[in-house]
C-alpha cells in the first residue's frame, strides 16, 4: 500500500455527515503523516480523580476534557481543586486555534473555573512561534473566521481567490465558516500555483452533543486527497504543540519534570493519546464524554493500535 493509498480509495463524507465513524476512519487515512505509536498496556480506573497520585502534572485537553460544547464536564471543578490542593500544577493543550489562547481562557474563567490565561497552550501558538522565526514573513495568509494576512486584516472572504493567489504561504486556523465552495477556491488556486500550507488544528471534528463539527483536519484531508500540497502540521499529535506545553509548565513552576509522570489528558487516540505517547508523556483517554463515548474504547484500541496507559470513564 503506497502512502496514501487508503485516503486516496476513501470516498470522504460531507461536512455535515461527520460522525464518529467517520471521523476515526479519517484519522486512520492520515496515519502516514502522524507519529507512529507507542506501545503501552492499559490500566484502568472509573475516575482521573482516583489516579492522581500517578502523575507529577496534568496536560489537560479543552474539548472532552473540561466541556463539550458551552456545557462543563461533570467533574472537571473537583479535579482542578483537588490537584491544586496536591500541588500539581496543570496545562491545558487545545488544538483550537482559531482564536488567541486568552479567548479559551476567558470562557473557562466564566464558568468559574481558575483557569489563567497562561496555563493555557494552544496549537496556534505553535504555528506563530514557528511562523515569528521565519525571515520571509511578508505574503503569507491566515485562514480563519475571516481572511487575514498575518499582518493586515481583510475585510471578507469575497477576496478569496485574489488572496490565495497572491499568498506566499498559508496558515489554516480555523474552519468554523469554511464552506465546500471555498474549499474548491483553495484547492484550485493551490493547483495553479503552490504554496506552503501550515495546519494549526489537526481535529478532524469536535464532537458536540447534538453533532460532530467540521475542523480543518477534515478540509486538509481533502486538499491532500485532491492536490500534491502535504501540509505541515502543529497541533496535536504533533511534536510541536507538545513542546510548547511542556515548555510552558517548567515555566508555570520553575522546575523540570519526568515527562513520565506527565499525564496528557484527552478523549482522541489520534491526537491526544497518539502525540502524547510519542512525545514520552503518561497518556489517560477519558471515554465518557468526547469522541468515543458511543463506541467501545477497547475495540477502537485494538482496531487502531492506540493504546492509552490509562483508560478511565469520567474525569
Amino acid at each position: 500500500m503506497t502512502e496514501l493509498e487508503e485516503l486516496d480509495k476513501m470516498a470522504l463524507v460531507a461536512p455535515d455527515k461527520l460522525d464518529a465513524d467517520a471521523t476515526l476512519s479519517i484519522y486512520e487515512a492520515l496515519r502516514p503523516f502522524r507519529p507512529a505509536a507507542v506501545p503501552a498496556a492499559s490500566r484502568k480506573a472509573e475516575r482521573l480523580m482516583d489516579i492522581l497520585d500517578e502523575f507529577d502534572a496534568l496536560i489537560l485537553d479543552g474539548f472532552g476534557v473540561i466541556n463539550v460544547g458551552a456545557d462543563k464536564i461533570p467533574g472537571i471543578d473537583a479535579l482542578l481543586d483537588q490537584a491544586r490542593a496536591d500541588q500539581k500544577p496543570i496545562v491545558v493543550l487545545t488544538n483550537g486555534a482559531s482564536h488567541p489562547k486568552d479567548f479559551s481562557a476567558r470562557k473557562y474563567q466564566n464558568w468559574g473555573l481558575q483557569i489563567e490565561t497562561e496555563d493555557v497552550v494552544s496549537s496556534r501558538d505553535a504555528l506563530m512561534a514557528e511562523f515569528d522565526r521565519r525571515s520571509d514573513k511578508a505574503g503569507w495568509l491566515c485562514l480563519d473566521r475571516a481572511v487575514t494576512a498575518l499582518s493586515d486584516t481583510m475585510e471578507n472572504k469575497a477576496e478569496l481567490a485574489q488572496s490565495l493567489k497572491k499568498a506566499k504561504g498559508i496558515a489554516f486556523l480555523g474552519s468554523s465558516d469554511w464552506s465546500l465552495a471555498d474549499q474548491e477556491i483553495l484547492e484550485s488556486c493551490l493547483q495553479e500555483k503552490a504554496c506552503p500550507v501550515w495546519v494549526g488544528n489537526p481535529d478532524i471534528s469536535a464532537p458536540y452533543t447534538d453533532r460532530f463539527s467540521c475542523e480543518p483536519g477534515y478540509w486538509m484531508a481533502r486538499l491532500i486527497k485532491h492536490t500534491q500540497i502535504r501540509p505541515k502540521w502543529f497541533g496535536k499529535p504533533h511534536p510541536a504543540a507538545f513542546e510548547c506545553a511542556y515548555k510552558q509548565l517548567k515555566v508555570r513552576t520553575g522546575r523540570d519534570f519526568d515527562k513520565s509522570r506527565v499525564a496528557m489528558v484527552g478523549d482522541s487516540l489520534h491526537t491526544d493519546i497518539l502525540g502524547g505517547a510519542a512525545f514520552g508523556f503518561s497518556t489517560v483517554l477519558v471515554t465518557r464524554y468526547g469522541l468515543l463515548r458511543d463506541h467501545h474504547a477497547d475495540k477502537v484500541c485494538t482496531r487502531t493500535g492506540i493504546f492509552p496507559a490509562w483508560q478511565v470513564k469520567r474525569i
